[in-house]
């Protein structure tokens, strides 16, 4: 599914990524773990070509991910901190630019259900910009659900989230996983990386060490 090699990354020349190598296999969650600053979200926004890296080589699907087409990483969702979407614009109309882009146009019926699901039909058509941090966080779980991903990058699912919200967290990674969904995750909580991984990998001092 994913083949990761010598990947590097610097800043101000210091380097935050050393030669990191992995491999995550279709179905498998990957949890990455470490300390802040350990380089956990650069290397998720590297994988999603968010970010650009030094040196290396990311095979998607047998596909290289550094060279030609964007097309490539069509079935690759990144999920990080901030929601990426316009604050501007209300939720039902993020959710379908999002779609639209992905060339995957669905009715506003189904979006509107999706958010009645995730608790969120009474501010749907209010601008995100008034949102709190858990509100987008739901609305992020909601991009996930209607998009067709093969390969899922999110980045601390469970912040700012309230005891519904983390709880409609967790019930959609059991499902992707027992769906045999394809993840990576970035996790703090020594618990939550148990029982969600297939492997848990720590970055430290810039490479990766598995657990």
């Amino acid at each position: 599914m994913l083949s990761v090699s010598r990947l590097s990354k610097s800043f101000n020349l210091r380097p935050v990524l050393r030669e990191v190598t992995f491999d995550v296999k279709s179905g498998e969650t990957i949890i990455f773990m470490g300390k802040n600053g350990a380089g956990k979200t650069t290397l998720l926004r590297i994988l999603a070509r968010i970010m650009t890296c030094d040196g290396g080589k990311i095979l998607f699907q047998n596909k290289d991910l550094l060279k030609g087409s964007p097309d490539k990483r069509k079935k690759i969702l990144y999920l990080g901190h901030a929601p990426a979407m316009y604050s501007s614009l209300s939720a039902v109309e993020n959710l379908k630019l999002v779609m639209n882009l992905r060339s995957t146009p669905i009715s506003e019926v189904t979006i509107r259900d999706q958010l009645e699901k995730f608790s969120l039909l009474e501010q749907s058509d209010d601008i995100i910009s008034i949102y709190s941090q858990g509100m987008l966080q739901r609305l992020k779980l909601i991009c996930a659900e209607l998009v067709d991903w093969d390969l899922l990058l999110i980045d601390e699912p469970f912040t700012g989230l309230d005891e519904l919200g983390e709880k409609q967290m967790k019930d959609s990674l059991n499902q992707w996983k027992i769906s045999g969904k394809t993840m990576c995750v970035v996790l703090h909580s020594r618990q939550k990386a148990e029982k969600y991984a297939s492997r848990i990998l720590h970055l430290e001092d810039g490479v990766i060490k598995e657990s």
